[in-house]
């Protein structure tokens, strides 16, 4: 049943907006982190390499983006310039458990919300992302001032 004035179109389109999209070469970290935002209730799609993800960036346009830095086909840094372009008011969140070389004055050029220490604190990360999806549908952009998130056992800044 279609509402005069609402076309289909505008029906798919709507529907096709995730909450969150999580960039993950491990399946089953990525799956974990997925299962756990959706006991919240959020919509999440998956990735398990840059080109999928930007993919579904384009199909999906979500509110917040978890990219993890290695990945197969790019670095997290490359693909969060490349959905940068795509999705200019999305929240980017950064996690590795590696990260040598990289800078910080790099992620606070691409406009990244949040530096995740792996392994991935579910508690933590869930309260992060769902506050920005929240402020993404009151309309707000993806916040400038960059955190670090970490939990005991993940990498370390050098």
């Amino acid at each position: 049943m279609i509402f005069k004035g609402i076309t289909q179109e505008f029906i798919i389109a709507t529907n096709a907006r995730c909450d969150v999209l999580i960039v993950e070469d491990s399946t089953i970290q990525c799956l974990e982190m997925a299962d756990y935002l959706r006991h919240v209730n959020l919509v999440v799609e998956t990735a398990f390499d840059a080109a999928t993800a930007l993919h579904s960036a384009n199909k999906f346009e979500p509110r917040v983006v978890l990219i993890d830095y290695n990945l197969p086909d790019m670095t997290g840094v490359q693909l969060a310039e490349a959905l940068r372009a795509l999705l200019p008011s999305s929240a980017i969140l950064i996690m590795s458990g590696r990260i040598d070389g990289l800078a910080e004055e790099t992620l606070q050029a691409l406009g990244i919300t949040i530096f995740v220490n792996k392994p991935v604190p579910l508690g933590p990360l869930r309260q992060a992302v769902q506050k920005l999806v929240l402020d993404s549908t009151k309309g707000q952009t993806a916040p400038r001032p960059q955190g670090w998130l970490a939990a005991g056992t993940g990498g370390t800044r050098h």
